[in-house]
């Protein structure tokens, strides 16, 4: 039975599971084609040959530049040094395994679409050692042809120094803009003077230029605190032995 357009489009919406080593149809072109292989130029800007693809298509031929490939119940079987992985992308959870062994792996870089409003996004980000955010990256079809501009970025997430190496040489070529989870440390929010305080402190600090400018959030946000614990709240004793 023949289905037109938009009945193979919903099919390959919903469909469950793709083959890896590509970015997923879903959230390139719907309808088009289920398969997209990451185009050869990102690996050029990465300038690294990976030991692994631990998520290769059984069929057809990618541009990664790997030594071995594993093609099926790649999360059932051992990863092994620098590796690639661009994760099959089912329904909206199907990349939380995958993610899950990859940081647990710790040796790699991974692609995946740029949802940073699902959760397992934002996990993901805060696991990073570091982030490439690229454009909309034109991906190619098994047959050789190039698919048309999708609707979404992707992103490129480091796990490991030589992962963080290859991002930071691939930005300055231009293949994307970098990123770096900053760990906040949480916050009672009834405590208004710590943000006040904070935004006070954080005007002087911009004013003052040099390394005071140049401290993240998180860190003015703990001196912040210090001033507050320290200085503040303490005992005039305390307060006397600190000075």
């Amino acid at each position: 039975m023949v289905f037109p357009r938009f009945q193979t489009g919903i099919h390959d919406g919903i469909r469950h599971f793709f083959d890896g080593g590509r970015v997923m149809g879903y959230w390139e072109t719907i309808g088009q084609s289920d398969e997209w292989y990451t185009p050869k130029s990102v690996f050029e800007a990465l300038g690294e040959r990976f030991d692994l693809d631990v998520a290769a298509p059984n069929h057809g031929r990618t541009f990664v530049p790997a030594l071995s490939f594993i093609t099926e119940n790649s999360l059932e079987k051992e990863w092994h040094g620098f590796i690639w992985m661009n994760p099959p992308f089912g329904n909206r959870n199907a990349l939380k395994p995958w993610l899950s062994k990859f940081f647990e792996h710790a040796n790699g870089i991974a692609l995946v679409p740029d949802r940073t409003s699902a959760e397992w996004f934002r996990q993901a980000w805060s696991m990073s050692r570091l982030a490439l955010f690229t454009p909309k990256l034109r991906f190619h079809r098994p047959d050789g042809t190039i698919g048309k501009s999708p609707s979404t970025g992707t992103t490129l997430l480091a796990a490991g120094e030589r992962a963080e190496k290859a991002l930071r040489r691939a930005a300055t070529l231009g293949l994307g803009i970098l990123g770096r989870p900053e760990p906040v440390q949480s916050v009672e929010a009834s405590d208004r003077r710590l943000f006040r305080g904070h935004e006070v402190l954080r005007e002087h600090f911009d004013k003052a230029g040099g390394r005071f400018a140049e401290m993240s959030n998180a860190e003015s946000m703990e001196s912040m605190r210090i001033v507050l614990e320290k200085y503040v709240d303490a005992p005039p004793s305390v307060r006397g032995k600190e000075a």
